[in-house]
């Protein structure tokens, strides 16, 4: 690998939202483009790139309320060509190429022939000279096919058949780029990490800073709703840590001095201070993403597929050309064949293809992370589910209400009365109480000040009554509270997988309060659609215990389910089902998530679900719903059936062509215009998928 040039990139003109660069490394490491792309559209704010190696330049498009143009070019000058990984990168056109093709064309039709042939040889220079490089490598690719169409049009002076042959084949090529821009476009926002401000002790001071500019050491100074922007361990406060991103769990835990914290979780009670440990790189949200593998750059099976296909189709017109040659000896035939071949339209329709099925599928609220991703949903036939935040809605619903003294504390007053103490919590199993109460309408019971005991329960005056709310080993342990009497009922809806909240008065059991996550409403009708459309099998894998796995399998009709699972767990059982020959869908939205949705075949992460998971992922659901699980397949089935029709077009059209050639019913002029007609129409009928219903 050659060492990078050390000159400076620069700024050579600047529009509001657009920045032309002169980047010196174009040149002298023309193999990394491909991957300084990447980096580029890695940056924030950044929405679309487009670079000319050969001319040094780069033109970056990015939003000006995310970064500003110095502010980013520093982050452009900061990226280590060192650390480049090398690749094949095809030339970027745009709509002056097209310009300059159609008046090249119009030049080779008007000037003298000499003038014509002259600005005809400048425009197709380009193409014979990566026409012979490649030659010179030993390769028959479509690059030697097109040289040698454009070559034999060029000695016969047919100037205005090459013309014509040139402008199809850029417009081709621009075609599948703006295509692959659009798509770009709406992906780099997923590759933008989420700064937001966080409080620090530096100094004796309290100041905020951006979650990026955090510093080993730091003291993070956290409170209810607030986001942990690193890993790290507790210094003091207690706190009531929603941890489910990173393990599933839908109820909140507590943490206090000394127990570590995860980035990616959130405080839902207290006041904590914590120290930074791990920070950018070295967090164990950063961990997880060097676990995932670099999807976007990945092309599909089907385009390599198609070509290789192109390319061996190259030899197949070598030959019959050479043989309708030697038979007849006439170069005009000869021309005439050549400027027939299948590789336009099988190397450039499937990628468009694919690409409008993108494009299509964010209109519908799903972004599809390139080709392969299509091809693989195409061939699912196995989903599985994680729960909290995916089949249910990440909260909590009130089911039940149990009064185990009717004649003085009833089910609706003892709701009334849980709602009314309640209402200023922040726990998710508060909230539940509180919207239960406000559909039913009931009213507000007055009481005393609450004392609020994180992670056990609360405690007040009501109407000269000492009241405890909270979970059966609070009211155990801490008040001594006698459960027995009521066990059967409490047994009944444990059965049932509910989370039980229970009330007591004066240190007696008067009632509980049964609840359940929050099932999202076409969580059934997704998977009987799913079953409809050719799966074989549901899986359910959830961190939550095994009854309410089982109650939440039998109320969806999930065919298996794994309760209890760990990251690990979950990735273990995905392996299984691929070694069983499964292709496998996995639905997701945590943290834990992010090593299994890139195990699966194919990853899909919910609309809000954590930035690492919607990086993990092959396709990110962009409305918060199940539906475009469905919508996700449905397309891609559709995609593959378009790429094979297509496939199929090129192979009978593009033979009959040559056919005609060979036999001399065609001119070259005529030859070339059905040929790049079909390829146009194959590639028109590609990019229509975008707009179809």
């Amino acid at each position: 690998m050659s060492h990078p040039a050390t000159e400076s990139i620069s700024i050579v003109h600047r529009l509001p939202g657009r920045l032309r660069l002169r980047v010196p490394q174009l040149a002298s490491c023309p193999d990394g483009a491909g991957w300084f792309r990447q980096q580029l559209l890695a940056l924030p704010g950044v929405s679309g790139v487009r670079l000319r190696p050969a001319a040094r330049s780069a033109v970056v498009e990015f939003d000006p309320q995310v970064s500003g143009a110095e502010a980013l070019l520093a982050q452009i000058a900061d990226i280590d060509w060192r650390q480049r990984s090398e690749g094949e990168y095809e030339p970027e056109y745009c709509m002056a190429d097209n310009l300059v093709n159609a008046g090249g064309l119009a030049l080779a039709q008007l000037l003298p022939k000499k003038w014509g042939g002259l600005s005809t040889l400048l425009l197709t220079a380009p193409t014979l000279i990566d026409g012979l490089d490649t030659l010179s490598q030993r390769q028959l690719k479509t690059e030697v096919l097109d040289a040698l169409a454009l070559g034999i049009s060029m000695s016969r002076g047919d100037h205005r058949t090459a013309m014509v042959t040139q402008s199809l084949l850029t417009l081709g090529e621009y075609m599948e780029q703006q295509t692959s821009r659009h798509s770009d476009a709406l992906l780099a926002s997923l590759m933008q990490p989420q700064d937001h401000p966080v409080w620090v002790e530096r100094g004796g001071e309290s100041i905020e800073i951006a979650s990026s500019e955090l510093a080993e050491g730091d003291v993070m100074l956290l409170g209810p709703g607030d986001s942990i922007p690193a890993d790290g361990k507790v210094l003091r406060g207690v706190g009531l840590i929603n941890q489910s991103s990173m393990t599933g769990e839908s109820v909140p835990v507590r943490r206090e001095r000394g127990a570590w914290l995860y980035a990616g979780t959130q405080v839902q009670e207290g006041n904590i201070a914590v120290v930074a440990e791990k920070v950018g790189d070295a967090s164990s949200t950063a961990n997880i993403r060097r676990f995932i593998t670099e999807s976007l750059g990945q092309r599909s099976e089907t385009q390599q597929v198609t070509q290789k296909m192109a390319d061996r189709r190259v030899a197949i017109t070598l030959g019959v050309g050479a043989a309708v040659f030697a038979m007849t000896r006439d170069m005009r035939r000869l021309a005439s064949v050549f400027l027939v071949d299948y590789s336009c339209a099988l190397k450039l329709s499937t990628p468009i293809a694919f690409k409008s099925i993108m494009y299509r599928a964010a209109r519908s609220g799903l972004l599809l992370k390139g080709g392969r991703a299509i091809e693989q949903l195409a061939a699912v036939d196995t989903v599985v589910f994680d729960k909290t935040g995916t089949l249910t809605m990440g909260d909590m619903l009130v089911t039940d209400v149990v009064s185990f003294d009717p004649q003085h504390t009833w089910a609706e007053r003892l709701l009334a009365i849980a709602a009314s103490v309640e209402e200023h919590s922040n726990h998710p199993l508060a909230h539940a109480i509180v919207a239960a109460a406000e559909d039913h309408d009931l009213p507000h019971i007055n009481h005393g000040e609450v004392e609020y005991v994180i992670a056990h329960g609360l405690i007040c005056e009501l109407d000269g009554h000492s009241m405890q709310i909270g979970s059966r080993h609070f009211l155990s342990e801490h008040y001594q509270i006698d459960f027995s009497a009521n066990q059967a009922d409490i047994a009944q809806l444990e059965q049932q997988g509910r989370h039980l909240l229970f009330i007591a008065l004066d240190n007696r059991l008067v009632g509980m309060i049964g609840l359940q996550d929050n099932v999202r409403p076409e969580a059934a009708e997704i998977i009987a659609a799913l079953r409809g459309g050719g799966i074989g099998e549901v899986i359910l894998l959830t961190g939550d215990s095994e009854r309410k796995a089982q109650q939440l399998s039998g109320e969806l009709g999930i065919d298996r389910y794994y309760a209890q699972s760990t990251p690990e767990s979950k990735v273990e059982v995905v392996r299984q089902l691929q070694a069983q020959g499964r292709r496998v869908l996995f639905v997701g939205d945590g943290i834990n998530d992010a090593p299994v949705l890139t195990q699966a075949d194919i990853g899909l992460a919910m609309n809000k679900s954590t930035e690492l998971a919607q990086q993990a992922a092959d396709a990110v659901l962009l409305q918060d719903n199940l539906h475009g699980v469905t919508v996700a397949r449905e397309l891609a089935q559709q995609a593959m059936k378009l790429v094979n029709s297509n496939i199929k077009i090129t192979e009978w059209v593009n033979s009959a062509i040559m056919l005609a050639a060979a036999l001399g019913w065609l001119s070259p002029g005529s030859s070339a215009l059905l040929h790049n007609g079909t390829t146009l129409g194959v590639l028109l009928r590609s990019l229509a998928a975008r707009k179809a219903r």
